[in-house]
């Protein structure tokens, strides 16, 4: 068995799939959270399969794809399929992370959701970061809270939709006391960076999102065979949107510091659980 091609639309893999198999080419489609894989079973078949995927990819929509849907019995009826969408939406959403991702996910959200119905003054407030120094020590959870909040839609979207998906992966295949250790100590870090290097007005769980990406990237590459992973084109797409915001062209305010920082928290941490997974 090997890999004919990664597709990143579902239906297109699907249907790409349906129509190898009715013309006799047997297939199997495998997901993960970032792409479809199509895989040939028998290897003599390679050849007539990446000839087909040619005619595929420069005509996508040809009607004989749909049609192999179709006689495979895949393509439902309209209401059906937006019916299995609905819940497959919620599903996934479950059950893709666990309890550490989906309580922070939560608490961020429904802070939100008071700050914008004017119930909440985030600045100042008692999950803001320290206003002056020497730090008091009794309210140290300071160094982590401004990561819970947020203050624009586009801020939180962006935010969540990033922590669900990484954050989720690592409790999944890492457990929920790893992915507290990578949250506390990619927020610390990302928070104090923020705070010395601009001002201690600042709020949002972007340190931690590229404390992630950081993480998922690089642990990936340094262990292949793992599932905690990130494409380089994610990162890539990532690592501009930090750029842009160090070089001021975007339209929002960025807190440029703490996402370097949290990026690099993020390598350490792959790279120290790397060699200790190496040594148990």
């Amino acid at each position: 068995m090997f890999l004919l091609h990664q597709f990143q639309n579902e239906r297109a893999a699907q249907a790409f799939s349906d129509y190898l198999s009715a013309i006799g080419i047997k297939n199997n489609l495998h997901h993960d959270d970032f792409s479809y894989q199509l895989l040939i079973e028998q290897k003599e078949q390679q050849t007539q399969a990446e000839i087909e995927l040619d005619l595929f990819l420069q005509h996508p929509n040809d009607p004989k794809y749909m049609s192999a849907s179709w006689q495979t019995g895949e393509v439902s009826s309209e209401n059906n399929y937006f019916a299995f969408a609905d819940s497959n939406l919620v599903s996934n959403f479950i059950h893709h992370a666990g309890l550490v991702t989906h309580s922070i996910f939560a608490v961020c959200l429904v802070i939100y959701l008071l700050i914008a119905s004017g119930v909440f003054q985030p600045i100042p407030s008692v999950l803001s970061f320290f206003s002056q120094q020497p730090f008091d020590y009794l309210q140290s959870w300071r160094f982590i809270t401004p990561a819970l909040l947020h203050f624009s839609a586009l801020h939180i979207i962006f935010n969540l939709l990033w922590w669900w998906q990484l954050a989720g992966l690592v409790e999944k295949q890492q457990g929920k006391m790893h992915l507290l250790v990578l949250f506390l100590f990619s927020g610390i870090a990302a928070n104090l960076a923020q705070y010395f290097l601009v001002s201690p007005y600042f709020g949002g769980l972007s340190g931690v999102v590229y404390g992630l990406v950081g993480y998922c990237w690089l642990f990936g590459k340094l262990n292949k065979s793992s599932q905690v992973m990130l494409p380089d084109a994610y990162f890539v797409f990532l690592l501009a949107w930090l750029v842009l915001g160090f070089v001021d062209l975007l339209p929002v305010n960025i807190a440029n510091y703490a996402h370097l920082v949290g990026l690099l928290a993020g390598l350490l941490m792959a790279v120290l659980t790397s060699k200790l997974r190496l040594h148990v």
